[in-house]
């Protein structure tokens, strides 16, 4: 029989804030890489986290910054009886199709030995874009001269 060993996830937004519920949160999908099976999945939903701790205190090395009280983070607990190879994937913003990135690590697991705190924390980069004018049901023709309104911000 394994032991339980806890995994934590955190997506990341490069330069900003945890991706969380606001923007549809992600998708994180734990394989054994080594079998190439899903061992576990779900979604990463919830707060974006604490804005001081997170976009305006310097950070020391191995000072925890994501894990705060409401901050979004995807954990599932594994029974091993080895150690794993795993790979571990975020795909996201589940809200913004047009948006979505992927990023992945691969992580050894020991049997009991939690990945807890800020856990593993993965980075996704680039923008969501909302085109606000015209709107989306607005008949344009080919020699149309079109004023463009759209709103962009990290993911």
């Amino acid at each position: 029989m394994g032991q339980p060993t806890q995994l934590t996830v955190r997506v990341l937004s490069c330069d900003a804030k945890i991706i969380g519920s606001l923007v549809g949160g992600c998708r994180i999908t734990v394989r054994d890489f080594l079998r190439n099976r899903v061992i576990s999945e779900g979604l990463h939903l919830g707060g974006s986290g604490d804005t001081e701790k997170i976009m305006k205190q310097p950070r020391e090395r191995g000072r925890p910054v994501f894990c705060t009280e409401g901050t979004t983070s995807f954990i599932t607990e594994l029974e091993l009886e080895e150690p794993m190879l795993v790979e571990v994937t975020a795909e996201g913003p589940l809200a913004y199709p047009q948006a979505v990135q992927k990023a992945s690590a691969t992580i050894w697991l020991f049997p009991g030995q939690h990945v807890k705190g800020d856990g593993l924390v993965l980075q996704l980069y680039g923008f969501i874009v909302d085109i606000m004018s015209p709107e989306s049901v607005e008949i344009l023709h080919c020699n149309d001269h079109v004023h463009l309104k759209a709103g962009v911000r990290l993911l």
